[in-house]
């Protein structure tokens, strides 16, 4: 009996003391800040080939810090620089065709220009040669009334057979004045309808030679933009840093063959590091973006790391398809991510870290 009474009485002691520690437990629990155990994460990029081709050098190592434009990567790319002569002697030639059809509608402007001044001399010719023959006319038509007036005065004896005969060679002289002006003026039009169809035929030489100078340039606008792509795939030859940060990862040594789309390097960039911890839905009101944090590392167990929250999540994971109870919605977790200025490089990714959100302990949220 007395034996029994002791392990009572030590079973008792047991649960209390249990029982104490798990009420400090949670008396712990509701006072400390919000947070939670997250691992650092870098920017990482990979440093990719676009092209087909046999790799010539690596410059760098795993682990080395790079710099933003650095040369990392040589690959052997005599096809594309061949491709690149061929691009920038045929732009050569697009030109010189440019400037031969540019030389070509200026002729064609000259030739315009001159025959247009044979078209307005010729029409200047033709209307004096009209003139000349209306002039003739109209001294012809004056003659012979003079010489109709002469004739019959010349049949009452008052004028002599000399002057009847004068006055009929003049007027018969008139006659041959305007066959040869009538036939001068003819020829004169005919010139300047040939003038006309001249212009007209340099005119379109102009138009032809305009279009051939418009799709000149329209052949060195090609041969340029052949150029220019030749020069993209040239210069994907090397491959350089994107930005700052440490080689993570070295995929291909020299000789190797890369395809287009083959991660060649990777790189992360620590310079900000980001880190994400779940929250439970009790203390979702702790964490909202632009919160300041802290960040704790057991490599640094004397320094705390100031940070950021830049991201709550929208939708509760590990959510139980039916949420019913309190204790239920104590379990919904939340996805917070948090950033850090890194510039002393001292965190680095895949260290553990505990975040901390000052301001939110004992339920100060």
């Amino acid at each position: 009996m007395k034996r029994a009474l002791v392990l009572f009485v030590v079973l008792v002691t047991v649960l209390s003391v249990l029982l104490y520690l798990r009420l400090r437990q949670q008396r712990l629990d509701a006072e400390r800040a919000s947070g939670g155990s997250a691992t650092v994460e870098g920017t990482k990029v990979d440093v990719v080939s676009r092209l087909p081709a046999r790799i010539e050098a690596v410059r760098v190592q795993a682990g080395d810090e790079v710099k933003q434009g650095q040369e990392l990567v040589l690959l052997d790319c005599a096809e594309p620089r061949a491709l690149l002569a061929q691009a920038e002697a045929a732009l050569e030639g697009a030109r010189a065709a440019q400037r031969a059809a540019e030389t070509s509608e200026k002729l064609a402007a000259q030739g315009v220009r001159g025959a247009g001044l044979a078209l307005a001399m010729s029409r200047a010719a033709a209307l004096a040669a009209e003139a000349q023959k209306r002039a003739a006319d109209v001294q012809r038509g004056a003659t012979e009334r003079a010489s109709q007036r002469t004739e019959a005065v010349h049949l009452v004896g008052g004028v002599s057979d000399q002057a009847l005969d004068q006055t009929q060679s003049t007027l018969a002289g008139l006659d041959q004045q305007l066959v040869a002006l009538d036939a001068n003026a003819q020829a004169a039009r005919e010139r300047s309808a040939a003038s006309g169809t001249e212009r007209q035929a340099a005119v379109i030489k102009g138009e032809l030679a305009g279009v051939q100078t418009s799709g000149a340039a329209q052949q060195v606008k090609a041969a340029q933009a052949a150029r220019d792509r030749a020069a993209l795939a040239v210069a994907e030859c090397t491959l350089r840093a994107p930005r700052d940060g440490y080689v993570q990862e070295r995929n291909y040594e020299p000789g190797e063959v890369v395809l287009p789309g083959s991660r060649v390097l990777s790189l992360v960039d620590i310079r900000e590091v980001r880190a994400t911890f779940y929250i439970p839905n009790a203390e979702l009101a702790a964490a909202r973006p632009g919160r300041k944090v802290e960040l704790r590392a057991d490599a640094y167990p004397a320094r705390i790391f100031a940070g950021q929250i830049r991201r709550v999540g929208v939708q509760a994971e590990f959510t139980p398809r039916n949420v019913q109870t309190r204790q239920d919605r104590d379990r919904l977790v939340y996805a917070v991510e948090v950033a850090a200025p890194n510039a002393e490089r001292l965190l680095r990714p895949g260290m553990p870290v505990e975040i901390a959100v000052p301001g939110s302990e004992g339920g100060a949220r």
